[in-house]
């Protein structure tokens, strides 16, 4: 498999060289004009080896290197520095940094390096799981989910609450694991609690503990999740069904992070991350007398509205890709293929569970199919149906040119670029697929498609 090379340089001249360098010697290479662009992009392609310059606007390769220390201990990164920046370089590498090279790069040089630094990774087991191990793999490269990722590397390493908004299944609790996981308390514990799950009567003990006899059943003291979670993150899922009456206290807890067990006399001081999450408008809820005021304003501190899956244009392939190669992982299949058809009609429908829906969709489809090859006859009835929609709306998905084009790169890639299997499993001949390849300026290379992340 091809190690994965992350260049973060804001000169395009000095970056373009470097990528021609480095994609000669049979590496796969994506590049970055600045450093928060780059860290964006190192958590979406999840690099072996990453070059960075120093000076860079937005964020420069300190910024860059402390990120890659919160969340990637294991990944080797190298300093691009001028002559007069030597020193910092130095400094870089007591804080982390695998090595550095002085500009302008020798070739033979810059090739050792990275042969080093990819040979050290390889003798270190479990790096490119390093970010899976702290949060599951955040999927799709369209200008919304890149805004999403931007904010949470911006939030991950403050103190201050957060609310996570968004429709059932867009992934509220996956954002939550990440902004802890990007923070400096990413090794405390991360404590989850569903306020609609648990009953009334026993939530209060749930997030603040009660000591012995404080009820019936309370045979001995117990810890509340504001305990458990104390110097990590406390993540209050479906915060909008928190009881009125429990409000209040919630607000003490937030404001002068001190708690009171239930039944018990003695103060608690606790130092916890609050970010909380809901499906519901707490807007309209609060104008509704539904939720406090001035609990919401003091959570929604800083704001994470996460896009449905209709509104995330060609993150759809993306997702599909990824879920049809991870179900067939685990189900013990061949690589599968997605007819135009069937990815015609996956396009059209509207998702109203987004990520989670599709996710369970997948797997059921991967189970049942046995031909190489998903079709329309496959796909779920509600599905099919969007067949009769006469007036196809425009949700955020991909015109059909370039859904086409996505099919052939997703089919090559499956195929490992052989052509005559892709033509296959597309149902076309080898001279159609070549055609349509030239047709949408796809090369035979899969770091030459410029196809995106």
């Amino acid at each position: 498999m091809e190690k994965q090379i992350l260049i973060i340089e804001d000169e395009e001249r000095m970056r373009d060289l470097l990528e021609l360098v480095l994609v000669e010697q049979g590496y796969s290479v994506k590049t970055a004009g600045d450093g928060m662009e780059g860290m964006v992009l190192w958590q979406i392609m999840r690099p072996d080896v990453v070059l960075t310059d120093l000076k860079m606007p937005r964020a420069d390769g300190l910024e860059v290197l402390d990120f890659r220390n919160r969340g990637f201990q294991q990944v080797p990164l190298i300093i691009l520095t001028a002559f007069g920046t030597v020193k910092s370089a130095v400094t870089a590498m007591k804080h982390g940094a695998f090595d550095y090279l002085t500009k302008p790069i020798d070739n033979d040089h810059l090739i050792d390096v990275v042969s080093r630094a990819i040979a050290d990774t390889e003798n270190t087991p479990g790096v490119s799981q390093i970010c899976e191990l702290k949060t599951e793999q955040m999927i799709g490269s369209s200008p919304v989910m890149k805004k999403v990722y931007e904010d949470i590397v911006l939030v991950g390493n403050t103190r201050m609450s957060v609310l996570i908004t968004g429709e059932s299944g867009t992934g509220k609790e996956l954002v939550a694991k990440a902004i802890h996981a990007y923070s400096e308390q990413a090794d405390s514990p991360f404590i989850r609690v569903n306020c609609a799950a648990i009953p009334r009567d026993l939530l209060e003990s749930e997030l603040f503990g009660h000591c012995r006899g404080a009820f019936t059943g309370a045979i001995c003291d117990r810890k509340g999740a504001f305990s458990q979670a104390d110097g990590g993150t406390l993540f209050l899922d479906e915060i909008g069904d928190l009881p009125l009456e429990l409000q209040p206290k919630l607000l003490h807890a937030v404001e002068e992070k001190t708690i009171r067990p239930v039944g018990g006399a003695k103060v608690q001081t606790v130092d916890v991350k609050i970010i909380a999450a809901t499906n519901r408008n707490l807007d309209k809820m609060v104008q509704n007398g539904m939720f406090r005021g001035d609990l919401y304003y003091r959570l929604n501190t800083f704001h994470f509205p996460l896009p449905p899956l209709r509104s995330r244009g060609k993150d759809l392939i993306e997702l599909i890709d990824y879920y049809l190669e991870m179900f067939c992982r685990e189900q013990k299949k061949g690589a599968l293929a997605v007819s135009a058809e069937a990815l015609k009609l996956l396009h059209r429908y509207p998702w109203p569970g987004n990520v989670r829906e599709l996710r369970n969709v997948l797997e059921r489809i991967v189970l049942t199919c046995t031909n190489g090859t998903i079709t329309t006859q496959m796909l779920p009835e509600k599905i099919q149906a969007q067949k009769d929609t006469k007036n196809e709306k425009n949700t955020g998905s991909l015109a059909l040119p370039e859904q086409e084009k996505q099919l052939i790169v997703s089919t090559l890639k499956q195929a490992g670029w052989n052509q005559s299997e892709s033509a296959r499993r597309l149902g076309i001949s080898r001279n159609t697929l070549r055609y349509r390849m030239k047709k949408f300026n796809i090369k035979c290379r899969p770091e030459e498609t410029g196809s995106a992340w």
